[in-house]
């Protein structure tokens, strides 16, 4: 089984320049994208749950939207791709849908990261990646476009 690649945002990171390229490099490798928008601890903890459920359905449509529109504008509108928006802390949220993909390292799968990333927390970048691929044990790649 060839697994999705999983390209992860949260707390700002990302912009449409790096999910063209995640889009790219999933039509070039014949997978599908799936597109995982964290709503992190560290902004949204103290968010009440029924207005955090009001963000992700919202983030939701305009991330389909967005992918949608890149589709449009590119030829990559074959790429199979789907929208999945989860709150907590990114590795867990990694790890999760990860799992349900039933992605592991012998499936192919790879988790993409869009520059920018805030650093906040953590030495490096570099740090932050090599962190996110031990707590979800797949490859994590930054794209910086």
């Amino acid at each position: 089984m060839v697994a999705d690649l999983v390209y992860v945002s949260w707390g700002g990171t990302g912009r449409a320049a790096s999910l063209r390229v995640a889009l790219a490099r999933a039509a070039e490798n014949d997978r599908g994208l799936t597109y995982l928008a964290v709503l992190d601890d560290s902004t949204f903890a103290d968010v009440d749950d029924r207005l955090l459920d009001l963000a992700v359905n919202e983030l939701t449509w305009l991330l389909e939207t967005q992918l949608d529109l890149i589709k449009a504008q590119t030829d990559l509108e074959g790429v199979d791709v789907r929208v999945i928006v989860r709150s907590g802390d990114v590795a867990d949220a990694i790890a999760e849908v990860a799992q349900a993909m039933g992605a592991d390292r012998s499936s192919g799968a790879e988790v993409l990261i869009g520059a920018p990333v805030p650093v906040s927390g953590h030495d490096s970048i570099a740090d932050l990646v090599e962190l996110l691929g031990q707590r979800v044990d797949l490859p994590v790649s930054l794209i910086e476009s």
